[in-house]
């Protein structure tokens, strides 16, 4: 179905157990931090420009028999987002990647993902012809890269960039890669697609982040 805008997104870390990882390790990195989601908005991080999501499927591939076309073999996709944001807070962005904190304001850069941080995504748009029908687009984890920064002098324009953060999604069991969600079916629950999403680290349900009019 179509779709019309990008309002917000929620990122946690994943841990080993397949939870949501809470207080300093978190994604706030704060000791009192007791859900472990850091929702991505005007307000946080100046908003969202884009969500682009790839590879949700695979190519197919002809098979003939009998000089007939007799079947489409379905390969797996390699699923994938870039977020576009305009700002994100440095230290979120660098805990979404993976990168070592030294404990004197740096990050280290050492040319390889951290393939042991694992992050769940949900970006939330709108139906599109009723802005007031959210979409939710949810992936289970997956390993964030950023492969370039450029930096280039103001002139007569300022010269700003974007956080342009890439994830790798990976499976979870036999759930696959994610799941689409759509406020108006009949038995659509909020706090049930967080709760799959973002599974609580301790067995109770995540908040649901209150959003006046939903």
């Amino acid at each position: 179905m179509a779709t019309l805008g990008i309002k917000r997104a929620w990122v946690a870390r994943i841990g080993d157990d397949g939870k949501v990882i809470t207080g300093i390790n978190g994604i706030n990195g704060d000791a009192s931090d007791k859900d472990g989601l850091f929702l991505i908005d005007e307000s946080s991080s100046y908003g969202i420009a884009s969500a682009n999501m790839t590879n949700l499927q695979g190519a197919l591939s002809d098979i003939y028999g009998s000089n007939k076309l007799v079947y489409k073999a379905a390969a797996k996709g390699n699923a994938q987002t870039v977020l576009t944001v305009n700002h994100l807070p440095a230290e979120i962005k660098q805990r979404l990647l993976g990168a070592v904190a030294d404990s004197r304001g740096g990050f280290t850069i050492n040319g390889k993902a951290n393939s042991n941080n694992r992050i769940a995504l949900l970006v939330e748009s709108a139906d599109a012809f009723d802005e007031q029908k959210p979409v939710y687009f949810g992936f289970f984890q997956g390993i964030v890269t950023e492969a370039t920064e450029n930096v280039a002098t103001n002139d007569a324009s300022e010269k700003r960039t974007t956080d342009a953060l890439t994830f790798g999604h990976l499976e979870r069991g036999e759930e696959g890669f994610g799941k689409r969600y759509f406020s108006w079916v009949s038995n659509f629950d909020k706090q049930k697609m967080f709760d799959d999403i973002f599974p609580s680290a301790t067995g109770s349900s995540v908040s649901t982040p209150s959003t006046p009019g939903k």
